[in-house]
């Protein structure tokens, strides 16, 4: 059981000119500067290439429209959201205008102060390995844009976001870009609220033509107007729109209108038919293509390039599925393609570099060592045209393109595991993911590529869907023809534990196959048992309130089956009522998840009765649950016997197999010893939390990767244990070792972990304030605040104790080292918000008010504000003495702290005589606490007395005789 604290993220971070140019762990993006409109190209060039005049980097058509979208973007840069960093998605299909609004946003923010950047992803080769730093100095801020966005590791797109909310002083705005939204982006947002405390924006790209005053025509004619211009074919000016320009629903997206409209131009140059509908016009601007590699291979031309236009068109194609690569790379990606030619690779690669210049460095010369940052096979552009020409190369579609038999096979040659060639993982090529996804998207418009190539290649190599990455799963499982069985294929490749990058597309797979599974199932058995899975898959995603849903689902069907077969099921509904008891805790309803918790340590107590060894470690488990939920909504009295139950049975288990039972022994131990100091028993709670941090080191010997959480978990609490026995020092060594653990988890998976970091953090800055490391601690502190107020904007009653508890000890933090102004209305805020916590639940969040409550009394005391502090630390008080009441032992030191500090108030409201009454009873009450606790709190207290003396002697002397019949010149003697 995890004592609630906070930390920070433990991403490297290098700077330079300032605190923003960060990396992030082994480098997972490189940021570039963002790059001024490229100049258009030349007459000759745009003939010979006419694709080179869509790309959106050269922005040669005029920006129009999205006026108020371009208000709300600039109303989210100055939104005073009290953050230094906001993030918002701008998504849609490719083609709609994502990268021109960024492009266009990127201009207008440049010329009001602001420094624009690009991260581009590790795997993204197209930028050089210098960055030029641009002068921050005078900057009014910092916009990042993240184009394909939902091609990132969602590691890594946390890192990058993580690292910007660490920047330090500039506000800094993230502009993610991507094609879908859906379950990656849902998964995404939890995880950025949850583990970041960023409250991320959406906006989907509505087509362009939707806006008032734009048409598709007028979109046409300007784009059309435009190209004239640029290629000298006045006589195109008056070249009418494809006649499908109004009615097909691929002329909403603007690239296709600006495609149709090239064609037009070209068309007229050449007296040509205007093409008919979208998949025409790729057709004709793929021919200019291909009259390009004939021209470039032409005897007539002073150096004809050695490679066939054949040969070439296979290269393009190539290069279109395995994105630009490093030239090692590219030269082993040529080879697995096998293209038809008896040119060299190096020859084949240099003249495509001819053909299509790279976007890096020069064109290779030479061998690869002298080639390390050299970037060969830059793709066909947009990447729309680039998918069709896949499409349209394959056979399969009814379109007038002349296919290529060599493209049928080229995907599954070119994914083919290989023994030692180069690649990202065992078996994988370093472009299986680039093109994998490639595939996966050019399949969602061209559905004979999903039938003839996706589908057979993944059904063969189904762990190649799996390296894609999780928004790469998540859309292919939208691909409405895919086949379950396929799909079930995938599934089996897919880790059962969490996985930060997967998790969103494992979810999706779990829940396009739950649908096909429970349209099939008639068995109610069955039903229950897809319910359950995808409920856990869901969970992992952070998807958890469809969880909840799904695990209900489940609970209730398998409570039915067990009416009518009780022995046949009812180990199934303890199992799913166990897993939907946790599920309500998580969302924030531990009320509602007790009675579900006790019902299955019911049944598994019947089920053990029936079958010992079979049962025995299920009930351990749920009594173990059961126990931290009774806790966590302050019944403690009843949670520490089933605690012990807990350890019992698992000693037990231990001794028949310590092998398998032992980490079960280990957690309940943990769990004990956090509850027995809770109740008082600090000196038993050591004992304990001591041999469950040994039990837990040895397993990480046994499996590192399986047993660090646990022992990273156990550290944590075990430093609390020693601070409460008044062993700071050996406290602040184990918590040092606890966040060092789960900084190195965070950065394997941050949803798992962040929280259990949080947690080693704000117990950290704790044990570093009791040794006196108080300006240590504040930082850390401080971090601890943001990461659950993040947390709480994703689920406000899960998270809202911590918060709470985070605000309480950042209070004190700032107080001790002299900010004591700042630190009030932190304090005030958790007071609030512990108050509302108790109107939920009396009984488990009165403790945490209380203490609040006293904190903020001493801490308006100490601003002069005294006449606030007094009914303060009154209730205070009360509260403290109605819980001493309950339990005496668990509550004894913290009451007499309330004592002492309500005498501090009170003298500081001059009330001096006042001051004795609770002053002399938390004298009194400390000779029953332990004693290197009591000796510091007799200190305190007599120096409390004596200040008050000093200042109303008289008045002093005369409520100590009556309340203690002493009189205090002489007691001070003593």
């Amino acid at each position: 059981m995890i004592q609630h604290a906070e930390g920070s993220g433990l991403a490297r971070i290098y700077q330079a000119a300032g605190d923003l140019i960060v990396y992030g762990g082994e480098e997972p993006y490189r940021w570039a500067l963002w790059p001024a409109p490229v100049p258009p190209p030349a007459t000759g060039e745009a003939r010979v290439q006419p694709s080179e005049l869509l790309r959106a980097s050269h922005a040669l058509v005029a920006f129009t429209g999205r006026h108020d979208l371009l208000a709300e973007l600039a109303d989210w840069r100055d939104a005073g959201t009290g953050q230094d960093v906001a993030v918002c998605l701008i998504h849609g299909p490719g083609g709609q205008g994502k990268t021109r609004l960024a492009g266009h946003v990127a201009h207008l923010w440049r010329r009001q102060g602001w420094v624009v950047l690009a991260a581009h992803h590790r795997r993204d080769r197209s930028t050089a390995a210098d960055f030029e730093v641009p002068a921050f100095d005078e900057a009014a801020g910092v916009l990042v844009v993240v184009d394909y966005a939902e091609r990132w590791d969602t590691a890594d797109l946390l890192t990058l976001l993580h690292d910007a909310h660490a920047s330090g002083r500039l506000p800094v705005r993230v502009l993610l870009l991507a094609r879908p939204a859906g379950t990656w982006w849902d998964s995404l947002k939890g995880r950025m609220q949850r583990d970041l405390g960023l409250v991320p924006s959406r906006r989907e790209l509505a087509p362009l033509e939707r806006e008032s005053g734009i048409t598709r025509a007028g979109l046409f004619a300007a784009a059309r107007d435009r190209f004239a211009e640029l290629l000298r074919v006045p006589e195109a000016g008056s070249a009418a729109a494809p006649p499908a320009l109004e009615r097909h629903d691929a002329y909403q997206l603007v690239l296709t209108v600006h495609m149709a409209a090239l064609a037009a131009v070209l068309a007229a140059e050449r007296g040509q038919a205007v093409p008919v509908d979208p998949a025409r016009v790729s057709e004709f601007l793929l021919a200019r293509e291909r009259d390009h590699w004939e021209a470039m291979a032409s005897p007539r031309r002073d150096k004809p390039l050695a490679t066939s236009p054949e040969a070439m068109g296979q290269i393009v194609y190539t290069a279109t599925l395995t994105g630009r690569l490093g030239y090692d790379d590219g030269k082993a990606a040529l080879a697995r393609a096998e293209i038809e030619s008896s040119q060299a690779i190096g020859q084949l690669l240099k003249d495509h570099a001819v053909c299509y210049p790279p976007a890096g460095p020069a064109s290779p010369e030479g061998g690869s060592a002298a080639h390390a940052s050299v970037t060969v096979l830059e793709p066909l552009y947009p990447d729309r045209l680039g998918e069709d020409f896949l499409a349209l190369s394959t056979p399969g579609h009814s379109c007038d393109f002349p296919v290529d038999p060599w493209a049928q096979t080229a995907p599954a040659r070119l994914l083919a595991p290989a023994g030692n060639g180069p690649g990202e993982g065992e078996g994988v090529p370093a472009w299986a993911r680039h093109a994998v996804t490639t595939l996966i998207e050019a399949a969602h418009r061209w559905p004979h590529l999903a039938r003839r190539q996706l589908y057979p290649l993944l059904a063969d190599a189904p762990h190649l869907a799996v390296h894609a990455g999780g928004a790469a799963l998540a859309r292919l499982a939208d691909l409405e023809d895919i086949d379950a069985r396929l799909l079930e294929a995938i599934e089996a490749m897919l880790p059962g534990h969490r996985h930060i990058d997967l998790d969103i597309g494992a979810a999706a797979v779990a829940s396009r196959l739950a649908e096909h599974r429970l349209a099939a199932a008639t068995d109610p058995a069955a039903r229950a048992y897809i319910h359950d899975a995808l409920a856990v898959r869901l969970s992992h995603a952070g998807l958890h309130t469809r969880a909840l849903a799904e695990g209900h689902r489940a609970v209730q069907l398998w409570r039915h089956l067990a009416t009518l077969d009780r022995d046949a099921y009812l180990s199934d509904l303890a199992t799913s009522l166990n897993n939907h008891a946790n599920r309500l805790a998580e969302v924030g309803r531990p009320v509602e998840a007790i009675p579900v918790s006790d019902e299955a340590v019911r049944l598994y107590s019947g089920l053990v009765e029936l079958d010992r060894d079979a049962y025995l470690p299920h009930l351990a488990a749920s009594l173990n649950n059961h126990a931290l939920l009774l806790e966590g909504v302050g019944r403690r009295v009843e949670a520490i016997p089933v605690s012990d139950e807990a350890v019992r049975l698992c000693s037990g288990l231990v001794e028949l197999d310590r092998d398998a039972y032992l980490p079960g022994l280990a957690m309940s131990l943990t769990n004990h010893a956090a509850l027995l100091a809770e109740a008082g028993r600090r000196a038993e709670a050591v004992r304990i939390s001591e041999e469950a941090v040994c039990l837990r080191r040895e397993l990480v010997e046994l499996n590192r990767y399986a047993y660090l959480p646990d022992l990273a978990m156990s550290l944590t609490n075990h430093a609390s244990r020693l601070a409460e026995v008044g062993r700071s020092v050996e406290a602040v060594l184990v918590s040092d070792e606890a966040v060092r653990l789960f900084g190195g988890l965070v950065e394997l998976n941050r949803d798992a972990y962040l929280r259990g970091l949080a947690a080693s953090l704000t117990n950290h800055a704790l044990r570093l304030a009791k040794v006196g490391r108080r300006a240590e601690a504040v930082p850390i502190s401080d971090e601890a605040v943001s990461l659950f107020r993040g947390l709480v904007e994703l689920d406000r009653y899960a998270y809202l104790p911590d918060l709470a508890m985070s605000l309480t000890n950042h209070a004190s933090r700032l107080a001790e080292v002299g900010r004591s102004v700042e630190a009030v209305p932190i304090s005030d805020e958790a007071v609030c918000l512990r108050r509302e916590l108790v109107e939920l639940n009396r009984d488990a969040y009165l403790p945490g008010l209380a203490g609040s409550l006293i904190n903020h009394a001493a801490l308006l005391a100490e601003v002069g504000r005294s006449v606030e502090a007094v009914p303060i630390s009154d209730e205070a008080v009360c509260l403290r003495r109605e819980l001493v009441e309950l339990d005496r032992d668990a509550y004894l030191p913290d009451y007499v702290r309330s004592l002492a500090v309500h005498g501090y108030v009170r003298i500081e409201d001059s009330r001096f005589g006042a001051a004795v009454t609770p002053l002399i009873e938390a004298l009194l009450a400390s000779r029953e606490l332990p004693e290197h606790v009591a000796q510091n709190m007799v200190d305190w207290v007599t120096y409390l007395l004596r200040l008050a003396f000093a200042k109303d002697a008289t008045g002093v002397t005369d409520e100590f005789r009556a309340v203690t019949g002493q009189d205090i010149l002489a007691w001070m003697m003593e």
